[in-house]
């Protein structure tokens, strides 16, 4: 074959295998976005990002809404998350009073098909103040692997940080697991419109700092650590020489007569059952977790009163009910499924996600530093934890960053 005859061979082997390909067909989509009413009346939105994600391909568009707050994407056909987060700096009345204050708002669609062009889809937005206070900055979950190849799961831990400028103290802080775990499927604790309860189920055990009040100050800039096992798992016969030492945690969460035996050098902190169970629940493959105070009053009134549980059809557990007002953080942590995510926290408390890769990996995720002043770092909070937070890191209990 000669060289021309060889050349429209192969432009005829292409015409035809270009013939027979479908390009995918991409649709023109709108994504609107509004203020809530109590703000300028509900009015657009212009100038801020608009984050969309496909499920099934993990690929991101991102556009920025114009005068009439609208964002316009064109995208293939299939199942995407829609999210727009962003803060302004607003006159807020509180009780009667103006304070300039940084106002987040977030919204987010989940799980949103989109199969033809021409539509329009607009974004609730739900608004939060900035807290100035506790924060979760390192969770960690996943558990290690010993050398034979085990899985370990005794090593796991939350770290709370002081992310304000003035002494906090953490008597009362209470620490839970959101219920149920499983997020492939919608929770059954929603309202008569499908919409997420004001309050949060959460089962398994709270965790709550002792003290009256002003026993445990945590200065600015400085965290406290609460370990599932306050071992040094690296060097403690019973331990694994692949996790890491958690003997200088701050609390542990022992249960009495549960899995772990009781490390006597770190303090115990208060284990208050929800469900059954011999040790709070801290999954490997990640989980919905929140950090609240109880209101003012007893605490054996609070854990008796019926009315503060609740069990639905389609829950295996009687849960106590934590009214998202109560929440001073939030973080959703949930396991990786190839169908997508539904949540469990409203959008003011976490207006998204962040996953790690698996059970056993030895990954943490870690809050971002926002900025550093004067030696003390600022972790970046914005309720939103696909920007506020790292994933698959490398668990450093009690480390603050800098950079």
């Amino acid at each position: 074959m000669n060289g021309i005859k060889k050349l429209a061979f192969l432009l005829g082997l292409l015409y035809f295998s270009c013939s027979d390909y479908e390009i995918p067909e991409t649709y023109q989509v709108a994504i609107k976005v509004a203020y809530p009413e109590l703000f300028d009346g509900g009015a657009n939105v212009s100038n801020v990002d608009v984050k969309i994600t496909n499920i099934q391909t993990a690929r991101e568009y991102l556009q920025t809404t114009d005068d009439l707050g609208i964002a316009n994407f064109k995208v293939r056909g299939g199942n995407y998350n829609i999210m727009v987060s962003f803060s302004e700096e607003r006159d807020v009345d509180i009780e009667g009073f103006m304070f300039k204050k940084t106002v987040l708002f977030n919204g987010a669609v989940n799980s949103q098909i989109i199969t033809e062009g021409g539509k329009e889809f607009a974004i609730p937005l739900q608004y939060s103040i900035a807290k100035e206070g506790f924060v979760i900055k390192e969770l960690y979950t996943s558990g290690s692997r010993t050398p034979a190849g085990k899985s370990y799961g005794a090593d796991k831990f939350v770290e709370i940080y002081n992310n304000s400028d003035k002494i906090l103290y953490s008597d009362g802080l209470c620490f839970g697991a959101v219920y149920p775990t499983t997020t492939n499927k919608p929770t059954p604790y929603v309202d008569a419109n499908g919409k997420l309860l004001d309050r949060i189920p959460v089962w398994s055990f709270v965790a709550i700092v002792p003290g009256s009040g002003q026993e445990h100050p945590i200065q600015p800039g400085e965290s406290f650590v609460v370990a599932l096992s306050g071992l040094n798992h690296k060097d403690d016969p019973n331990g694994n020489p692949n996790s890491i030492d958690l003997s200088h945690a701050n609390w542990e969460l022992y249960v009495d007569k549960g899995m772990y035996a009781d490390v006597p050098s770190v303090p115990n902190i208060l284990m208050q059952r929800i469900t059954t169970g011999s040790a709070m629940v801290l999954d490997i493959s990640g989980q919905v977790s929140i950090l609240f105070r109880l209101p003012e009053g007893d605490l054996q009134t609070i854990f008796t009163d019926t009315n503060n549980y609740l069990k639905v059809v389609g829950s295996s557990f009687n849960c106590f009910m934590v009214h998202k007002s109560w929440v001073i953080d939030g973080v959703e942590n949930p396991k990786i499924h190839s169908d997508g995510v539904y949540k469990r926290l409203h959008d003011e408390i976490d207006v998204s996600y962040i996953q790690h890769r698996g059970g056993s990996e030895k990954v943490s995720i870690k809050r971002k530093v926002g900025e550093v002043i004067n030696g003390r770092t600022i972790y970046k909070d914005t309720n939103n934890s696909a920007e506020d937070f790292l994933t698959n890191q490398e668990p450093t209990p009690g480390i603050i960053a800098k950079n």
